[in-house]
């Protein structure tokens, strides 16, 4: 079920409050929202991304914020308190993207500052972030295919290899309601001269507005969309990339209807809380 959010009052930013936490989507035409976002971005974005290469930079988000690229516009929220006054206190940052001409949407990033963590952040800023996909989907006339969430692959990836261990991450995108679609998924090369990533998890969300997961034809959507963003650097449009092909091809074989049900049973048994032994 979607999340009912509580709007308050302000004069410049407009701030929604969500588990205790004020929330900002940055808006393009806002000043204060772009300073507001310009802070957020130093104090928490470059500090839980320290190397400049695993940045994506501020210029880049301003421009999709712009709707410099018409395929790809970004989301961003910005969580804390006070966040429309002088001083505000910064607690985490979130930036999603949304496949225009697909409908879909991709959780990207997620950074809260240190003092903060532990406080339920994580959880808040998956269900902000859906929740301004959605209006954004919205204001461009369309109802959100999905949306989807990348994780490192347990199986191919250590814990030492992250800075989470991929298995710990998984279950608690898992309690978060996501779940892990059971297609072979390979991330297109990010930039020129890179290179394809296939030790990554898909993993999707239901829906904000209905509750539902995605159908194959959004996950497809999905698929389409990020190979059709990054055609330009995998050299290929997707309709001849073989991973592309071959992702599809899984699945349009799957039963979907019954993998959800399947995957939602198992994990309601694993978050049952144990029964007390019987006298």
């Amino acid at each position: 079920m979607q999340k009912e959010f509580n709007r308050k009052s302000s004069e410049r930013l407009r701030i929604t409050t969500l588990s205790g936490h004020d929330a900002h989507t940055v808006e393009a035409d806002n000043p204060r929202s772009l300073a507001l976002l310009a802070r957020a971005y130093k104090e928490v974005y470059e500090a839980a991304f320290p190397i400049d290469a695993e940045r994506e930079p501020l210029e880049s988000w301003l421009d999709s914020l712009r709707d410099a690229d018409p395929s790809t516009k970004v989301v961003i929220v910005i969580a804390g308190a006070d966040l429309d006054s002088e001083n505000p206190t910064l607690k985490a940052i979130s930036v999603a993207d949304y496949y225009k001409q697909t409908d879909a949407g991709l959780l990207a990033y997620n950074a809260v500052a240190p003092k903060f963590q532990g406080h339920g952040l994580g959880r808040m800023m998956v269900e902000a972030r859906k929740a301004a996909l959605l209006d954004l989907a919205k204001s461009c006339g369309k109802p959100l295919g999905g949306v989807f969430i990348e994780c490192n692959d347990p199986a191919k990836i250590t814990p030492r290899e992250d800075v989470m261990d991929p298995a710990v991450r998984i279950k608690m995108f898992e309690r978060w309601g996501a779940i892990v679609l059971p297609i072979d998924y390979v991330q297109p090369p990010l930039e020129d001269g890179g290179s394809k990533c296939d030790t990554l998890k898909l993993l999707a969300y239901p829906h904000p507005g209905t509750g539902k997961y995605p159908t194959k034809d959004e996950i497809k959507d999905y698929l389409t969309g990020i190979y059709t963003e990054l055609e330009k650097y995998a050299g290929c449009p997707p309709t001849e990339n073989p991973d592309y092909i071959k992702s599809v091809a899984q699945l349009e074989k799957l039963d979907l209807d019954g993998f959800y049900k399947t995957a939602s049973a198992e994990r309601q048994h694993r978050q049952k809380p144990p029964q007390p032994p019987k006298p």
